[in-house]
């Protein structure tokens, strides 16, 4: 006795596949610049830093994503008196919440670069985003070029 799904529904569901596609998009674009930023505070030398990073993702891996836009659209609206529009709530909602995640994930990442690499940029007296910058790249390159000479011998 349910309900059956047709053209109709089907026909809706198409037309919301460019919406979609956008709003994935910004929320990635938005997460990826958020997550940079969460990363490098993660490894900064500053402690206090540091515990802003981990409690901001603390704070946004640990409540669910609908809770995160009801704040985000009702709570800005209430707290701040700003009213926002659905769709740069969501947006900014979707990227606070990918951002947190993103950073964690590019955290990991830097802190698997070998202690050597961080010791040698160290050593040429490079700043803390050149030491970064450098070994990260350094990093990379290597990566690519070992996935050439695999894909060579095979």
């Amino acid at each position: 006795m349910g309900r059956s799904f047709g053209t109709g529904e089907f026909l809706f569901l198409l037309k919301a596949i460019p919406s979609t596609l956008l709003l994935s998009l910004g929320a990635l674009a938005g997460g990826a610049i958020v997550g940079f930023f969460i990363a490098i505070l993660r490894i900064a030398p500053s402690r206090p830093l540091r515990w802003l990073a981990t409690g901001y993702i603390g704070l946004f891996q640990g409540t669910p994503v609908l809770m995160q836009l009801f704040v985000t659209y009702y709570g800005l609206a209430v707290l701040f008196n700003i009213q926002v529009d659905a769709w740069p709530a969501v947006l900014l909602a979707f990227s606070l919440y990918s951002g947190a995640f993103l950073g964690e994930i590019w955290r990991g990442s830097i802190e698997a670069i070998p202690r050597a690499q961080w010791e040698a940029a160290a050593c040429l007296s490079l700043s803390f985003p050149k030491q970064l910058w450098y070994a990260s790249c350094r990093k990379r390159r290597a990566s690519r070029s070992r996935r050439r000479s695999a894909s060579r011998s095979s």
